[in-house]
């Protein structure tokens, strides 16, 4: 019964769909605008973070080259950290095409430089992918906390969420702690650095 729960958190949680859920975020608290355009750059978000690498690793598995969703295989953690990575790079270079708000194309930046960082990493050993993407979901509420001191419920519900990923992922004994906490880390300093390369 507690796997059971944990393994819904793992899935209710899961690190593809924090870019959506950043872009929703930023869009409620900081942009105006009508509910339509919001909706349909979520939709867009969506396509590009999740529909697209979703594809791909469903035709991977298809010719054999992914054997097992959860990625416990370095060559399958590789491939799927790549192709997400180009995938959300590519949605980075559309919001830059519609000229849009520097803040939500520095969090698209930051998701996928973080990607691509995990990637590499990921080819020597290996990190939780789901508390890397939530190190970078807290990373990006805390910064804009700075500048929207309103954000503190968010910031402390951010930081609930990633608990409980981080210990869902340990009681499941899908990582270590040094995997767990280095996962986070990584997340945390690569979205933290992006903004403030991308917002100064």
């Amino acid at each position: 019964m507690v796997n059971r729960i944990f393994n819904y958190i793992s899935i209710i949680f899961h690190p593809i769909f924090l870019t959506s859920l950043g872009m929703a975020f930023i869009m409620s608290q900081l942009m105006s605008g009508t509910i339509l355009a919001h909706w349909m750059i979520i939709a867009f978000c969506a396509g590009y973070t999740i529909l697209l690498p979703l594809a791909f690793i469903g035709f991977a598995k298809l010719i054999g080259y992914v054997d097992n969703i959860k990625m416990r295989r370095r060559r399958e953690r590789v491939f799927v950290l790549v192709v997400t990575a180009v995938c959300t790079f590519s949605f980075a270079h559309v919001l830059s095409n519609w000229h849009a708000p520097v803040v939500m194309h520095a969090f698209v930046m930051a998701i996928a430089i973080t990607l691509a960082i995990a990637a590499f990493v990921s080819i020597f050993t290996r990190v939780s992918l789901h508390t890397l993407g939530w190190g970078g979901f807290t990373a990006m509420i805390s910064y804009l906390s700075f500048t929207h001191p309103d954000m503190s419920v968010a910031l402390a519900l951010t930081v609930l969420a990633s608990g409980l990923v981080g210990t869902a992922r340990l009681k499941l004994g899908e990582h270590t702690q040094l995997q767990v906490y280095s996962g986070y880390t990584i997340g945390f300093i690569t979205v933290w650095t992006t903004f403030i390369i991308s917002l100064l």
